[in-house]
């Protein structure tokens, strides 16, 4: 935000972090809360959004602990621990509960509104719902509260109500609080403050109007359509602090644009660092798939993923899920799915961003940032990447080493952003990137990081203005570009006398860059300065490889999707034309004869 500094922003998180751990010591102290051995063993989950931490935010424990007694008036249904006091577990405070009731602003209202807790199966997460739902309709000190099951069909959405229900059946004071006709088939109700709790699916959503105070979406991947949760979010308006809460497993990533796939975006977007939603809290438990030494069929892999190991999913279950998993192919995406929480259709990931940080920092340790006034007269090459109205057109500048054979001079990589003015807002909306302080911000390259033109597409002109200035700085050798939407652009430039060469943006044409892009950027010699929507673009790069072993970087669907990598594209279209001059200028071999 404007005005407000990494520093203190940090330093309160931190102060958060450490208040919420202290509370949940006590709580485990006092019996509240039970401890377990994946969080006593230091284990985390893959993702966690950033804690909220607006100037003012506060943690109030009595309102966490509320939501802690509540639940000890319920009882366990299913299984082993049928019939026994429902104490919630260590690891669900602290990352669900705890955060999401307890973190508030100046006025004492919850600060978070919608939750995204995403989690292997048999990890507990149906009951968990049922009881969060029945806190936010009868014990959330709200008027008239309308909570819903949600779901894409009625049998579904009935899964954690009917588990509610018996919930409520279940417990002396919450069956004395309902009365005798307060419990119902279909409908639970209080009859003095007429607060109710009902399943929703999208064959009932004609029946009444929705004035949401709360909504627990369980497994959102078998979401067909949007329209139970469109329902959901867009009926929360008059409520003062209503929250949606999504549980649900991994999708199998085959899709995108799904209800799944969407919201997924976003948290991993918040987790980046990319985007600001204070609101928005997200965690997800799964095996980190792209660790160097990942075996999913290990007993550390199923601990990792699974925070109710041996408490909720019995070991031996999940061993011999694995074991068939091991000796049958067939079930070895679906092992992986549901029980390491793992997309198995889903592109890779492809660059780390610890590496990719790593880049913008000298050996000492202190920020490495690209002076453009430095490189007056540098050798160069141009790379382009040219939008429709939803994405970014982007414009990058790739520097090799003034001299190839030093080892610690970096490539330099100096990116260039525009987006149309009248759609900044709501594409800034759908990334729930800061695109208008971008747009505000100057990054040091000769202006602010995201430059704008007037209207609903991107003035070209712009483009061909900046490129014209760089021409007359550097020596600019060639320009890489995508054909597609270029053609007038690119006959300008040529006409202008710019060196224009096509980069094709199959295997073939992208293999060599993205392979010496990965080498430079492990190796630490990709100086980037830091460049914020640079950073958000790279961490939204997947790779596919295909039988040769060659790679190219997948564009998300730019309709359903809200992640973007223009400025990645067109780094590696400037880094195409330099490995081409390279070799183009690169002496040839010496004539070795062999004397007999």
């Amino acid at each position: 935000m404007p005005g407000r500094t990494t520093s203190s922003t940090d330093r309160l998180r931190a102060r958060l972090t450490g208040e919420i751990d202290q509370a949940i010591a006590g709580w485990v102290a006092a019996g509240l809360v039970d401890a377990t051995e994946w969080m006593q063993q230091g284990r985390r989950p893959l993702l966690t959004t950033p804690l909220p931490a607006e100037p003012g935010t506060w943690f109030d424990p009595a309102a966490v602990e509320r939501v802690l007694k509540f639940f000890l008036l319920l009882r366990q249904l299913i299984g082993r621990h049928a019939g026994r006091t429902f104490r919630l577990m260590d690891w669900q405070v602290r990352y669900l509960v705890a955060p999401v009731f307890g973190l508030k602003r100046p006025d004492g209202y919850r600060i978070i509104r919608t939750v995204w807790f995403e989690i292997p199966r048999k990890n507990g997460k149906s009951t968990l719902c049922s009881g969060l739902a029945l806190y936010l309709a009868f014990a959330d000190r709200e008027a008239g509260a309308e909570v819903y099951a949600a779901a894409g069909d009625r049998e579904q959405a009935n899964i954690v109500f009917r588990a509610a229900a018996n919930m409520a059946a279940g417990s002396p004071p919450l069956r004395k609080k309902l009365g005798r006709r307060g419990i119902q088939r279909r409908l639970l109700e209080h009859p003095v403050t007429h607060s109710i709790f009902r399943a929703l699916s999208s064959e009932g959503l004609r029946a009444h109007g929705l004035n949401v105070h709360g909504g627990v979406v369980d497994e959102v991947h078998v979401h067909r359509n949007p329209d139970v949760v469109d329902a959901l979010e867009t009926g929360t308006g008059s409520r003062a602090q209503p929250l949606i809460v999504f549980i649900t497993t991994s999708d199998d990533g085959a899709e995108s644009g799904t209800i799944y796939a969407t919201k997924r975006e976003e948290i991993e977007a918040l987790a980046g660092g990319h985007a600001e939603d204070p609101t928005v809290w997200g965690v997800v438990f799964a095996a980190d798939d792209q660790a160097e030494d990942f075996d999913p069929f290990t007993e550390d892999a199923l601990r990792d993923a699974n925070p109710g190991y041996g408490v909720t999913v019995l070991a031996d279950y999940l061993a011999a899920k694995a074991a068939q998993a091991r000796r049958s192919p067939a079930q070895l995406n679906r092992y992986l799915r549901l029980h390491l929480n793992i997309r198995t259709k889903q592109t890779t990931r492809w660059l780390s961003m610890d590496d990719w940080d790593d880049c913008a920092r000298t050996p000492a340790g202190g920020p490495r940032l690209v002076d453009l006034a430095d490189l007056e007269g540098r050798v160069c090459y141009g790379g382009l990447d040219l939008s429709s109205t939803t994405d970014m057109t982007a414009f990058s500048l790739w520097f090799p080493p003034e001299d190839p054979e030093d080892p610690d001079e970096p490539h330099l990589w100096v990116p260039w952003f525009w987006l149309p003015e009248d759609n900044l807002r709501a594409l800034e909306r759908r990334t729930k990137v800061p695109l208008q302080r971008w747009a505000a911000e100057t990054e040091g390259h000769d202006g602010p990081a995201l430059r704008t033109t007037e209207g609903n597409v991107v003035d070209y002109r712009a483009v061909r203005a900046l490129i014209t200035d760089v021409r007359g700085r550097f020596d600019l050798r060639a320009i890489g570009y995508d054909r597609w939407n270029a053609s007038e652009t690119i006959n300008e430039l040529r006409d202008d006398g710019v060196e224009m060469e096509q980069v094709s943006q199959g295997y073939a044409g992208l293999n060599e860059p993205c392979q010496q892009l990965e080498r430079l950027v492990l190796s630490g010699r990709v100086s980037h300065g830091r460049h914020p929507i640079l950073r958000w673009h790279v961490d939204c790069v997947g790779i596919k490889t295909n039988t040769d072993g060659y790679v190219k970087p997948v564009k998300p669907d730019r309709q359903t999707s809200s992640k973007r990598i223009d400025g990645v594209a067109s780094g590696l279209n400037a880094l195409a034309m330099h490995l081409l001059r390279s070799a183009d200028e690169a002496p040839p071999a010496p004539d070795i004869r062999i004397i007999s």
